[in-house]
């Protein structure tokens, strides 16, 4: 419950800074996936196999991203390790503020944390699919594809065992048992974008840096 004393989030002096840096995480998903959506060649006729492990890494980007944006807007409701009451009681403050910008916007795909979490625990994850590979009477497939881009599932037949594996003709990431739409967190981060140029109002063009006079 919020104290007689604490600040108001949308009243402190670097308020704006949380709304910039949503900004700026948001444009940087539509840029980088435009970019993945230009590198990733679908063909007209046939089938493409690239072994892009810098497309990988803009991948990883991308999910790093969001899960930054993420953290600005949904937050633990217990105190955090090393946060005084006031602390904690402004983070919650803040992430409600910011929620408000965004009020009505269906996030569904950037908010989406599994994939990443597969990610950033690749070892574990990956430790466990060994395991269940190797013991398995039937594997899921004869081949397992990783850090590859595929225009399409029909590349290969049966399909592949997608490790680090980006479908072109889909926009997709699949990763193990898990996938992530990245078409979707292109068009949803676009929603962002657009909602907070609005809210900050025609002179903010992009997300740039500030200046911000705190004395």
């Amino acid at each position: 419950m919020p104290q007689v004393n604490d600040l108001i989030p949308e009243e402190t002096k670097l308020f704006s800074l949380y709304v910039h840096e949503l900004w700026w995480l948001a444009n940087g998903i539509v840029e980088k996936t435009d970019q993945i959506f230009s590198e990733a060649k679908v063909p007209e006729e046939g089938h493409l196999i690239q072994v892009n492990p810098e497309l990988h890494s803009l991948i990883a980007s991308v999910l790093s991203d969001a899960a930054n944006l993420k953290k600005l807007l949904i937050t633990p409701s217990a105190k955090l390790n090393g946060e005084s009451g006031k602390q904690s009681r402004l983070r919650r403050g803040r992430a409600a503020a910011l929620s408000k910008f965004l009020d009505g916007l269906q996030l569904k795909e950037l908010l989406n944390a599994k994939v990443r979490n597969t990610l950033e625990h690749f070892d574990e994850y990956l430790d466990e699919a060994n395991l269940s590979i190797s013991e398995a009477r039937r594997p899921p497939s004869p081949m397992a594809a990783y850090n590859m881009v595929l225009s399409s599932w029909d590349v290969f037949n049966p399909r592949v065992y997608p490790i680090r594996l980006y479908i072109s003709s889909e926009r997709k990431f699949y990763n193990m048992k898990w996938s992530v739409d990245l078409d979707a967190m292109n068009k949803e981060a676009s929603l962002v974008v657009e909602r907070l140029k609005s809210s900050m109002g025609a002179a903010n063009e992009g997300p740039g840096g500030l200046m911000l006079r705190i004395g």
